[in-house]
């Protein structure tokens, strides 16, 4: 009995058995064929949107939360960014749960149908900004036809609200902006008042020890003229106390009396601050409470995103022909292989 065989020629010999090789792949592919007209069809019913996008009007969207990859680089990806977002924005859970809810509604047979059921019977296809197709499947055609539907009207209306959270985003972000400035000027403001009301009382206590009617040096005249002035502003009050300066060789006295009415102004100045300070806080905080409460409800989308329907397409009927000539084809190659493979050990046994 021969107990080995060479590989090499068994495939040489293999080889030169095309035909029959040839043979088992049609007949596999023509079952696989066959079998495809009793195979269970199903039905896809079909919307086509409008996707509109500027990419060169990014406002500030890199300071929204991304739902699904990272924050874009450059122009170049920002368009595939944001499709990237509105993809898995339709595929949230709160918009296959409204379409879900929608369809029962409509009809109780959705009923028996669960959030990752209806969402295994939904697809979106795009390549980039403009036309996209939503679509559903299902053995039924009035079923898949009410499915797309419903899920495309709840996509517009959702992301619609999206955008519009994103606009309003971006306004309040520009407010907010514009209130920490003008905090931080009144919360700076009120530190300088105080440093300069404290440097003057310190000048005026060690004035006191100087006689009333001495006059006061070209330095340190201008010392307190510095300390005094550089804190005024256009107000009537301040425009006031500044025309009320002592002129060139006045006496200290003079310089006293002036000093006071400067601590004075500043005191009421800061009196007022406080009161003010605390309106900007409380203003920022609701403006940034409101800006929290949009972003969230923005789903990280651009405010520059455009959709709309543009029409349905037809309903048709999916058959499985192409993956079942394949998988026939498949599967009369591996069982010509199988026979090979018997044939092989048959002879080297009789050998």
């Amino acid at each position: 009995m021969k107990m080995h065989w060479v590989l090499r020629d068994e495939l040489y010999g293999m080889l030169h058995r095309w035909p029959s090789m040839i043979a088992f792949l049609i007949l596999g592919s023509l079952i696989g064929y066959i079998s495809s007209f009793v195979w269970p069809s199903f039905y896809r019913a079909s919307n086509q949107i409008y996707v509109g996008l500027n990419p060169y009007r990014t406002y500030s969207d890199t300071n929204f939360l991304s739902l699904a990859k990272p924050r874009y680089a450059n122009i170049d990806n920002y368009m595939y960014w944001q499709m990237y977002q509105l993809q898995t924005a339709i595929y949230l859970e709160g918009f296959i749960q409204e379409t879900l809810d929608r369809l029962i509604e409509t009809d109780s047979y959705w009923s028996k149908y669960d959030r990752s059921e209806l969402l295994n019977m939904l697809n979106a296809e795009w390549r980039t900004a403009g036309e996209w197709t939503l679509s559903a499947e299902h053995p039924e055609s009035d079923r898949a036809e009410q499915a797309v539907q419903t899920w495309s009207n709840v996509v517009r209306e959702n992301t619609k609200e999206a955008i519009r959270a994103a606009r309003e985003t971006f306004i309040i972000d520009h407010q907010l902006q514009v209130l920490s400035e003008e905090l931080f000027t009144l919360q700076h403001r009120q530190q300088e008042l105080v440093q300069t009301k404290n440097s003057l009382l310190e000048w005026s206590k060690a004035a006191q020890a100087l006689p009333g009617d001495q006059l006061l040096g070209y330095s340190e005249r201008w010392k307190l003229l510095y300390l005094t002035t550089h804190m005024a502003d256009f107000s009537p009050p301040w425009q006031a106390l500044l025309q009320e300066q002592p002129p060139e060789n006045s006496l200290n006295s003079q310089y006293q009396d002036w000093i006071k009415k400067t601590v004075s102004l500043i005191d009421t100045e800061l009196s007022e601050l406080p009161q003010l300070i605390t309106g900007l806080q409380n203003k920022h905080d609701q403006l940034e409470t409101q800006y929290n409460l949009e972003a969230d409800n923005s789903l990280s989308l651009s405010p520059n995103l455009e959709i709309k329907e543009i029409r349905n397409l037809p309903t048709r009927i999916i058959q499985p022909t192409s993956i079942l000539i394949l998988i026939g084809g498949a599967v009369g190659l591996f069982i010509w292989i199988l026979t090979q493979l018997i044939i092989i050990t048959n002879r080297v046994k009789d050998d």
